[in-house]
Formats: C-alpha cells, structure tokens, sequence
C-alpha cells in the first residue's frame, strides 16, 4: 500500500515544530534558500508566492522592491512568519491555506518559491499544477527539496525509512519525474550545491514555452 501525507496530521506537527524550526532544520537549509531565491529572477515590482513559507525564514532574503504573498497551512508557522515579515519591514502578507487549494486568482504571481514543501503535501502533482495556474506566462517555479535519488541503493533506503520520516512531517521517497507526470511544467536548471547534498534547486517552466 502506497503512503500518502495527510494535511490534517501534517498541520498539528508543524504547530509544535514552529518553536524550534528555526534553530533546528531552519539552520541547515538558509544558504539553498537564498539561491533557490536567486534562481527565481526577480525584477522591480514583481509579486511573487511564497508557498508553504513556513516561519518565513525567506521573507528578508527577497529583495525589497518586490511583493511577497507567504501560504502555509500551520498556523504556528505563520505567527512566526508574521513576526518576521514585521521585524525586516518587508511588503509581504501572510495567509493560513492549503497550499494545495490556495485562495488566490490564476496567473496572479510572477514567480512561485516551494521550498521543502512538496514532499510534505499528500499530492505533489497537484501541488504543481497549482503553481503553474498560478503563474504568468514567462514565469518560474523553483523548488528547493529533497528529491529520490536515482542510485539502486540510497533510494532503497529513501524508501525503507519513508514511514518514519512521514511519522515526522516529510517523505524521504518522492520522485521529481513522478511530481512532474502530466504536469504542464518543464525543468530548466537543476543545482546540488555537493554532490551528495540531500536537497536540490529545481528551476521549472510553462511546458509551451521555449
């Protein structure tokens, strides 16, 4: 039987993960984040979503002149995020959603940032669907994740340990080429800052366009 995330019991581990993200996972991840930002492109004036920002640890890194609309289903995350946003005096608003059925209008963001989210939400697919409806012609979606590797044995054991880790908020077996079937996306740029770094940078495009 194929293991799913459930939004609901995903929500109540990131309420009480909130208060130590930031001086635990949250301080290995910062430096991806920056440049997964980077990849993004951002001009003046662009608006850019922010899905599953967590305690918005990204909010100071985008640069000023730009909008940023943060979407995170915990609502112990967002206060963190809150306080952040007003701390670094950044144009951002935050919104307790779904990340999988956000509230927001079609092709209303430049750019779309996922950073450690997809292999939390019970339909990665699905999540990139969204972000694509979600984003103008000429836009990006970059993802910062963990990905499955392509090696027979490190993915055997992504696999062994995925019922722990989900146990733990996150899958440690997701498939880039799974999320992306019959998904109007296509991958432009791929980063490992190492070789045998865990996550990756993964720059994505409209499908229909050059």
């Amino acid at each position: 039987m194929k293991l799913t995330m459930d939004e609901h019991t995903t929500s109540r581990i990131y309420d009480r993960f909130s208060v130590v993200y930031d001086r635990t996972f949250g301080r290995l991840v910062q430096r991806r984040q920056r440049i997964a930002i980077e990849h993004l492109g951002l001009e003046t004036g662009d608006r850019v979503l922010d899905l599953g920002v967590g305690t918005g640890l990204t909010i100071p890194m985008y640069p000023e002149d730009v909008t940023i609309v943060g979407v995170d289903l915990s609502w112990g995350m967002l206060e963190e995020a809150r306080r952040r946003a007003l701390e670094a005096g950044r144009k951002a608003w935050v919104v307790q959603a779904d990340a999988l059925r956000p509230p927001l209008r079609p092709q209303s963001f430049d750019h779309v940032l996922i950073t450690h989210v997809i292999s939390v939400v019970s339909d990665p697919a699905e999540l990139l669907r969204r972000a694509a409806e979600l984003t103008r012609p000429g836009g990006r979606i970059v993802l910062l994740n963990h990905f499955r590797s392509e090696r027979g044995p490190v993915a055997s054991l992504e696999k062994a340990i995925n019922p722990l880790c989900m146990k733990v908020g996150w899958r440690s077996d997701l498939s880039l080429a799974e999320s992306l079937e019959n998904v109007p996306l296509k991958v432009e740029k791929q980063i490992q800052l190492r070789r045998w770094d865990l996550w990756k940078i993964i720059v994505l495009r409209h499908a229909d366009e050059a």
